[in-house]
């Protein structure tokens, strides 16, 4: 489109319309011509879709910018004097100067304005030339379509979009604070949509299923993080800032794993943490739990100093079992002195270590029968015992997921640990053809008994005997000290390691290799 000028001069100059959006074949900007929705000719915002009503937000405000642009552009040129209304030219050449540099500016903040608009709102396809939009929407202020889009920004804070509506809107009001710099406006601006028709584009957005579900998780997230702060508060101050015991139905959710166990619990802020380490000496339904692994720990580990012991021959598979058994052992004692404290992300993580110690546990028994069984033939030897050790980084890397450590998946946790276990039944297996399974049963009998020992313990815990049994009258005497399932499997799991080690030192011999 091209308007025609007459000049004071009488010659005719041919200024070229300048757009709000681009010819691609001939500038950078976007084309004129962009092919909007059918619904938009009639406004209809029916369809509540927020990608839909930011498209037709793009579409308002591209139309705007290109009008405001093409009335900019007559004062752009020296030569434009015609269109520089007369109380300027009243007020001399210093004030027709100021107009221009203010056009200038004008402009090159509408560009900007423009670019980003074009880039980082959506764009939807099927639709008429843009310069049929405006004939639909009526009139409405500069600052009325920024209160939109600060709206907009606020109510989708979450997502991608919200530093580029931000930008948006921030160069929106530097935009309309620029237009209004002058005393005397030059030329007419023109004014956006109206209320109603830009408050159809907000409304669907609004009442769109994406800003529904936004807004739906954010509110229940927010719900359940107020919920835990004052369960969390009440916990605490039913425990007096930690100095005394409370019940089970006194804890936070997070900290309900045993519903058998009725009371008993210390309930410790993190910031008085010297409650939590003098803990270890009070007597609370985590006492026998912390200490049937603490003192094994330190007998275990002061044994291993030869000041305190005569020295014994221990080999590599011997020593790795010793070290992750000592790390298993401390991990749990760990973990029950800090099931007490009211911290919530101290105490999950003490939680999750305590699975790792497991973990490896299990990976550094089966690595021992593998180790020594396959003396024979070393290459799958060491074949398996990378699959020990892939168990023992799962072991690792499950015990991090967010289910892992919910009581819902409680039994999820026992599976996955007896996999871990079972992963032992392939080098078996294959020992058994290497060899004959009358061998390798007479090479694995010293190891039954640590695997019974960790299965009746298993059982101990995954039913919650004997608490489950006993009368709330008798279970308090349970929940005094902690002698409950859990301090019993925790037995077992000492049994279980004292025989495992006293296994190894006839699992060393291995198993007599075939004549070639």
């Amino acid at each position: 489109m091209q308007t025609t000028v007459i000049a004071s001069d009488g010659l005719r100059l041919r200024h070229r319309r300048r757009f709000s959006t681009v010819d691609t074949m001939h500038d950078p900007r976007l084309p004129l011509c962009q092919r909007l929705p059918h619904s938009l000719e009639a406004l209809d915002l029916s369809t509540a879709s927020a990608r839909e009503a930011l498209a037709t937000l793009k579409v308002v405000l591209l139309s705007y910018l290109e009008d405001v642009e093409d009335r900019l552009s007559k004062l752009e040129s020296p030569l434009s004097d015609l269109h520089i209304p007369e109380t300027l030219k009243i007020k001399g050449e210093h004030s027709v100067e100021d107009a221009r540099l203010w056009t200038k500016d004008a402009l090159e903040m509408l560009r900007s304005i423009r670019s980003d608009v074009s880039s980082h709102l959506p764009e939807l396809p099927d639709v008429p030339c843009l310069t049929d939009v405006p004939t639909h929407l009526t009139l409405l202020s500069v600052s009325d379509i920024t209160t939109y889009v600060d709206n907009v920004r606020s109510r989708f804070s979450d997502l991608a979009f919200y530093n580029k509506l931000s930008i948006i809107s921030t160069r929106l009001q530097s935009f309309q604070a620029h237009l209004r710099s002058l005393d005397v406006l030059p030329i007419d601006i023109p004014s956006l949509p109206s209320s109603k028709q830009l408050s159809g584009i907000f409304e669907s957005i609004m009442t769109s299923e994406l800003l529904t579900e936004l807004t739906d998780d954010v509110n229940e997230a927010e719900e359940i993080i107020e919920k835990a702060a004052r369960d969390i508060t009440r916990a605490v101050k039913q425990s007096l800032q930690g100095s005394r015991l409370i019940q089970y139905v006194d804890l936070p959710p997070q900290w309900r794993n045993n519903r058998f166990v009725t009371s008993g619990y210390r309930f410790i802020p993190l910031e008085k943490w010297p409650l939590i380490v003098m803990s270890l000496f009070a007597v609370h339904n985590e006492t026998l739990n912390i200490h049937t692994h603490l003192i094994p720990f330190l007998l275990w580990l002061i044994n291993c100093i030869p000041i305190f012991n005569t020295p014994r021959f221990v080999d590599i598979p011997e020593a790795a079992f010793l070290i992750f058994a000592l790390a298993c052992l401390f991990s749990s004692a760990l973990w029950h002195t800090m099931s007490g404290c009211a911290h919530p992300k101290g105490m999950e993580l003490c939680a999750r270590i305590d699975y790792v110690g497991i973990g490896w546990l299990i990976s550094a028994s089966v690595g021992t029968v593998v180790y020594y069984g396959f003396q024979c033939h070393p290459t799958i030897g060491k074949a398996f015992l990378v699959c020990c050790f892939l168990t023992g980084v799962a072991g690792n890397i499950f015990p991090f997921l967010e289910w892992f450590n919910d009581p819902a998946y409680r039994h999820l946790r026992i599976v996955f640990f007896l996999c871990l276990a079972f992963t032992s039944a392939a080098p078996v297996a294959v020992l058994s053809y290497l060899h004959s399974p009358w061998q390798v049963k007479i090479f694995l009998d010293p190891v039954w008994p640590s695997i019974a020992s960790y299965l009746i313990g298993l059982t101990f815990y995954a039913t919650h005997f004997p608490e489950c049994f006993l009368s709330e009258r008798f279970s308090h005497y349970l929940d005094w000290c902690g002698g409950g399932s859990h301090a019993i499997w925790h037995g077992f799991i000492v049994l279980a390691i004292k025989q495992h080690r006293d296994a190894i030192a006839s699992l060393r011999s291995g198993i007599q290799c075939p004549m070639v």
